[in-house]
């Protein structure tokens, strides 16, 4: 064994394990804590229950929708403490995409898209299932984390 007849050295080996394992419980203590408070809950690819749209949302205010035929891109915003998601569309992004797919999609049929699932909903997560509240009308979309 290490430093088998030195009480004082094992004594000292003792106290830096427990000094540099203490140190690592609290690091990854403070990760864990940090990031359920400051990550975007709604990030993840969602696909809601009738299967005709997906959602991907990335943590830069960034969000891909998709229906099987059609994928558009825009952006949203978040707010954890009300529970609001607002998706917002800009229609020189949209003219961009349609552009940028060499006539595969249209202007129009992105705009569809995107209008589909502009608004703003009041959001819930339980588990894996995310159920977007529009809040104007009250409707419901459900959708559950791939």
């Amino acid at each position: 064994m290490l430093m088998k007849n030195s009480e004082e050295k094992r004594n000292t080996a003792w106290r830096a394990v427990m000094t540099v394992s203490s140190v690592l419980i609290v690091i990854v203590a403070v990760f864990f804590i940090v990031r359920i408070f400051t990550a975007n809950p709604v990030a993840g690819t969602w696909v809601s229950e009738e299967g005709d749209i997906t959602l991907v949302i990335d943590n830069r205010a960034s969000l891909q929708v998709e229906d099987g035929s059609v994928s558009a891109r825009t952006e949203y915003t978040v707010d954890r403490k009300t529970k609001v998601l607002t998706i917002h569309v800009n229609d020189d992004e949209i003219l961009e995409q349609a552009e940028a797919s060499e006539g595969e999609v249209t202007e129009g049929e992105i705009r569809d898209l995107l209008e589909s699932v502009e608004g703003t909903y009041d959001y819930n997560i339980e588990s894996n299932t995310l159920t977007l509240t529009e809040r104007e009308y009250g409707s419901q979309m459900v959708f559950e984390k791939e």
